[in-house]
């Protein structure tokens, strides 16, 4: 943490601690085994992404000169030192508990990962016929002469073995992406009982070596810089520029070691790839744990998880009604995974075939590996609708995927949109554009998250769909702009970054401000995923000072720091860490009485506000502000998956007072749900009921019946 003119907690440091908190769900003595698992592999996975970017980062702000990084002036060499021991502690604390804690449980429980020393005639067979009918085949040893020979052959982020010979030359041998990790052996009944692709390597890699021995051996992964940018200046072939980007992402520097085998041998790696000792993590657990997700997420094994709710259908819609029906007298709000995310499905896959609709147009940024909506854009397309898809090519990680699929819907006769020049497009926006017996109407979604049907059902979000016309007109006009490479477009309901969403922001806070001021009730409550933005922060320290009163619900990165005297006594801050990804972004503000609710693409940061397009849309129906307000009111009464922020930069976990209930926020949700779907569903069988009582009461005066 360091001090300025006002408290901030340093962006990496404040990220490693929200990676402690989803690794602390998964040791709770409450949390199931499986799901223990589960959050072992998040927070490995988490470990991942941020060393290729932001360890990645610091890392090459040192090379360029260790220039003080503001807002709180610290260097970087500083920053990292302090975060690599951090990140040291919590990697040898997951170790140790997949080690010596779950490893042995799901065995006990019935799921063996069995080491080779351990291994029977049976695992010996079954290893000796994967070895020599896979890995021998498709592996290949390769000298180790110098670093050079690691930078050219060692181009993919996965396992490789390590071998030093009885001639004391070294050789490597990589492990195919393609091939299974996790090959399962004959167990007992209800029992599965697997061994591990890089345990075969290493006992039978003598193979590899004919008239030499292998003297000492272990497993390594390297980790290299993905923080690197796209020439965004190559409009007439960005897909090219962005391909360049991922092929030079194979070979770009190292940034963390993970070994596993001979320390020394380890050791003698990490030297020869010039990476610092602090950035070499070594331990007896396996290399990429993350890839424990297969067996987090076994079938036949429910009762070592969590239950896994069936979304309700939501409460706008009920019983299958038509959207455009609906959509005539009332706006749908829709609230995930509690709530199902296939009606957004549906609506484009109905759209796709609907003879009457002429045109879609979508934003898509990270989406499933087989999404149906891409899918039925592609139908729409065919079928000869005027489809307009922005694909965000630069939505980091998903860059191959994105690619893909924008060439297969500019196969299908699709306008596919490549993003705008230095602005990522984050926005969440799906507009339909059908002809009626009316004239020509246009319905809207907008989100808080990504069009992925498989995240939307593990990650909270909320959405809004509405055919109303100061809607649909913004959000035309927001497409048109970014199609067009157009100026800022004039808005007047919804507020878009980076031109407008942020002195919206800050317009609004410094209403309550002056309210405060003159004394009167003024609050904030929000909901997002990171707090980072330096202009937002001073904001919100000002109006604590003022006597606002802000409740700030942010489940990562959070730089502000409540509690502290003469800037942020006004402030409370939670994170709830829980089953379900808390990834919605909600901003609720008295207002004078009229408050405002607001659903967003954007979380506070700097990236957000000023480097993507982003949108901010508020809530109109009063129906739905109560419920979205009544939602975020409900966070901060989370007192068992909650954690404060303490004016001394901690996080502690909240637990039940004595005389307190406990309140878990995604349970009741959940519960929430099923008893609106069951109260729906009795109503709709009672109509039903009623209907065929009052056409059992109607006489039959059919002639053909003699009455």
């Amino acid at each position: 943490m360091g001090f300025l003119e006002v408290p901030f907690i340093q962006r990496e440091l404040s990220w490693n601690q929200f990676n402690v908190r989803v690794l602390q769900e998964g040791l709770r003595n409450d949390t199931p085994l499986l799901d223990k698992l589960k959050f072992i592999a998040i927070s490995s996975s988490n470990y991942d992404e941020f060393f290729k970017v932001r360890v990645a980062r610091l890392m090459r702000e040192i090379l360029e000169g260790d220039h003080p990084k503001p807002p709180d002036n610290e260097r970087p060499s500083e920053i990292l030192s302090e975060l690599l021991f951090s990140i040291h502690e919590t990697v040898n604390t997951m170790t140790m508990a997949f080690t010596e804690e779950i490893l042995p449980r799901l065995e006990t429980a019935g799921i063996a990962i069995l080491p080779p020393h351990r291994w029977q005639e049976e695992e010996t067979a079954r290893a000796n016929r994967i070895f020599h009918d896979e890995l021998i085949c498709t592996a290949a040893p390769i000298a180790v002469a110098d670093a050079d020979s690691i930078s050219e052959h060692v181009i993919r982020e996965g396992i490789h073995g390590l071998f030093r010979l009885n001639n004391g030359k070294l050789a490597f041998v990589s492990i195919p992406e393609n091939l299974e990790r996790f090959r399962e052996v004959p167990a007992a009944p209800n029992t599965r009982k697997f061994i591990l692709l890089e345990d075969i390597l290493l006992s039978k890699a003598d193979d590899f070596f004919p008239g030499s021995s292998i003297q000492t051996r272990c497993l390594f992964r390297i980790t290299r810089d993905a923080d690197m940018n796209v020439n965004e200046q190559k409009d007439e072939d960005f897909i090219t520029a962005m391909e360049e980007v991922l092929e030079h992402r194979k070979s770009s520097f190292p940034v963390r070691l993970e070994t596993c085998g001979d320390e020394e041998l380890a050791n003698t790696l990490r030297q020869m790839i010039s990476l610092c000792k602090a950035n070499h993590f070594h331990s007896a657990a396996p290399p990429g744990l993350k890839a424990f997700h297969t067996i987090a997420s076994l079938v036949g094994f429910d009762h070592l998880r969590c239950p896994r709710p069936v979304p309700s259908m939501p409460q706008d819609i009920g019983g299958g009604e038509d959207i455009w029906e609906i959509l005539k007298t009332r706006d749908i709000l829709l609230h995930h995974p509690y709530e199902s995310f296939a009606p957004v499905i549906r609506m484009v896959e109905t759209a796709a075939e609907d003879p009457n609709v002429l045109a879609i147009k979508m934003t898509l940024y990270r989406t499933s590996g087989d999404s149906p909506i891409v899918e039925a854009l592609i139908k729409a397309a065919e079928n000869g609708k005027q489809v307009t898809v922005l694909v965000e090519l630069k939505a980091r990680f998903d860059e191959n995927a994105n690619i893909n699929w924008a060439l297969r819907l500019r196969k299908a006769g699709a306008i596919v949109i490549y993003g705008l020049v230095m602005l990522k497009v984050h926005v969440k926006a799906l507009m339909i554009v059908r002809r009626e017996e009316t004239g020509i109407h246009r319905c809207v979604h907008l989100g808080t998250g990504n069009y992925n049907d498989t995240t939307a059902a593990l990650y909270t979000d909320m959405g809004l769909i509405t055919a109303k016309e100061n809607y649909t007109r913004d959000t035309a006009l927001m497409f048109n702009a970014i199609t067009g490479y157009s100026a800022q477009p004039q808005l007047h309901t919804l507020f878009i970054a980076p031109f407008t969403l942020r002195q919206e922001i800050n317009r609004l806070i410094q209403h309550e401000i002056r309210r405060a001021k003159s004394g009167e009730e003024a609050w904030i409550m929000a909901k997002m995923n990171a707090l980072t933005d330096p202009q937002i922060i001073d904001t919100l320290y000002a109006a604590s000072t003022a006597g606002v009163k802000i409740n700030l619900c942010v489940r990562g990165i959070c730089c502000l720091l409540p509690g502290v005297k003469g800037f942020s006594e006004n402030i409370r801050v939670i994170s709830i860490i829980d089953n379900f990804l808390e990834h919605s972004r909600i901003y609720c503000f008295h207002g004078g009485g009229n408050q405002k609710v607001f659903l967003s693409s954007a979380d506070w940061m700097t990236r957000n506000l000023d480097l993507r397009v982003e949108l901010l849309f508020p809530i109109a129906d009063s129906t739905h502000k109560k419920r979205v307000k009544t939602i975020l009111e409900s966070c901060f009464k989370d007192n068992t998956h909650s954690w404060e922020l303490r004016s001394n930069g901690t996080w502690k976990q909240n637990r039940p007072k004595k005389k307190d209930k406990p309140f878990r926020i995604q349970e009741h949700l959940l519960a929430a749900a099923a008893q609106t779907a069951n109260n729906e569903e009795s109503t709709r069988k009672q109509a039903l009921k009623v209907r065929r009582e009052e056409i059992d009461l109607i006489p039959n005066t059919n002639p053909a019946l003699g009455l």
